[in-house]
């Protein structure tokens, strides 16, 4: 077979980025829209609806108690026998192996020969998207979205969960962890935070009524505010900030003219 991707380099150690080529490009765009049709993506997975990470945050404002956990090598955790087995009550088995051998590469380096999703490919988050939700930690984050009194939102590889129950948000932690491990979706535990009164996601930090840019992203915002002469530039990253919080983008405005 041919090769699939134009160029591919290391992010960082053991993460591999594939630059599709244009034929890739295009399979995968009709793979991910007959995907579209076919699948429903829960409400609670916000990298695929409007609003994006913000919204992600926004959702737990009224919530006392946060856990924030990241799926760990997200996309090579997710291999070519699993996207076939979840397909396959979308698609019939022989389309179900297809898409899952058009969408998957080896893993450069790895002696087993795995076959992964690759970062780069259109359909790669959709896919992983699908396999997540279709896994038990994937059922367990169903279950609790659906208890009144907590809030479950998703960001590809970030989960983020909140409540008023210090007790609970400890017992749904220890569950989320077990869980996960279980389903082969092992979590980042230098990035474990929570239960606590705030986290931080996406350079944001969340605790209740309350968001706020960290620092070092509002400064480094600044310097680009700053360094650009060009105003839809600097009207975008104030419609950023403002969208997190009105406050700081005055004061972003204030700073940088």
């Amino acid at each position: 077979m041919e090769p699939r991707w134009d160029s591919k380099f290391e992010l960082r150690p053991g993460k591999w980025v594939f630059v599709p080529n244009g034929d890739t490009i295009e399979l995968g765009r009709k793979i991910k829209d007959d995907l579209r049709q076919r699948w429903k993506a829960p409400a609670y997975y916000y990298h695929l609806r409007d609003g994006g990470h913000v919204a992600a945050l926004k959702a737990h404002l009224g919530q006392t108690c946060f856990i924030h956990v990241d799926i760990e090598n997200f996309f090579q955790r997710i291999n070519r026998s699993r996207v076939t087995r979840v397909l396959k009550g979308i698609y019939s088995y022989a389309e179900a192996r297809d898409i899952a051998n058009l969408s998957t590469v080896r893993l450069p380096e790895d002696a087993e020969m795995r076959y992964i999703l690759p970062y780069g490919f259109v359909q790669s988050t959709l896919l992983a998207s699908i396999c997540l939700r279709k896994s038990a930690l994937g059922n367990y984050l169903k279950r609790l979205a659906a208890t009144d009194g907590i809030e479950v939102s998703v960001y590809v590889d970030d989960i983020i969960i909140s409540l008023t129950d210090q007790a609970l948000a400890e017992d749904i932690f220890a569950d989320v962890k077990g869980i996960a491990e279980k389903s082969g979706l092992d979590l980042n535990q230098k990035k474990e935070q929570g239960p606590a009164d705030r986290i931080s996601a996406f350079n944001i930090e969340l605790s209740q009524h309350s968001l706020n840019v960290l620092p070092d992203r509002w400064l480094a915002f600044l310097d680009a505010m700053r360094e650009t002469e060009n105003p839809h530039r600097q009207q975008a990253i104030l419609g950023y900030v403002d969208s997190v919080n009105p406050a700081q983008a005055t004061q972003l405005q204030v700073q940088a003219f």
